[in-house]
């Protein structure tokens, strides 16, 4: 008797399986849709000068061009540039956590996209090009601690593309709050 309701039950849970394993699988599928919904920037909004965005107007303040011997006496190989980004962000209302997963990105006119270097290795480069400066924060470091209404902070992020992307690169920033909804400018870069 007892042998009986074991085994009812094993093929019971046997039975049950398929039915558990698909319904795993569609909930992962929609989380994931989901995310990447929630991390894709299609409404970009281009500026040449200075853009309102995430409760601040944001202006591209200098962009360097590193590794073929006109900004420094630096040459890379492989044809590789680094990318130096500053941006400034001065606070119109009270920004809060608005500011939470912001990201920074380079894209060309082809939809290539390279992220910035880690914070480790982006501070690194900064104390060598600028011993005696501080390294300027990047956008994820900044958004933990936001400027005050009427205040402005810096960011600088430092990319590693290819040379032959140099000319058309734009950079873009989002934060989780506003995206599908971002901003951009273009580089300007030759």
């Amino acid at each position: 008797m007892v042998f009986d309701r074991e085994r009812r039950a094993w093929w019971l849970a046997l039975a049950s399986l398929p039915f558990l394993v698909v319904a795993a699988v569609a909930l992962n599928a929609r989380r994931n849709i989901e995310d990447y919904r929630h991390r894709i920037e299609i409404d970009v909004e281009q500026g040449s000068d200075q853009v309102g965005y995430a409760g601040a107007t944001w202006r591209l303040e200098k962009v360097r061009l590193i590794g073929d011997g006109r900004d420094t006496q630096v040459l890379f190989p492989g044809q590789m540039r680094l990318v130096i980004v500053r941006m400034v962000a001065t606070a119109t209302d009270k920004i809060g956590e608005g500011w939470g997963q912001c990201e920074v990105s380079l894209t060309d006119t082809t939809g290539r996209r390279w992220l910035p270097l880690d914070v480790t290795l982006s501070n690194d480069i900064s104390r060598d090009l600028e011993p005696k400066n501080e390294p300027v924060k990047g956008c994820g470091i900044t958004s933990l601690n936001p400027p005050d209404p009427n205040h402005a902070a810096m960011i600088e992020e430092k990319f590693v593309v290819p040379a032959d992307a140099v000319a058309t690169l734009s950079v873009r920033l989002s934060v989780a709050a506003l995206r599908p909804q971002a901003i951009g400018f273009p580089l300007a870069l030759k």
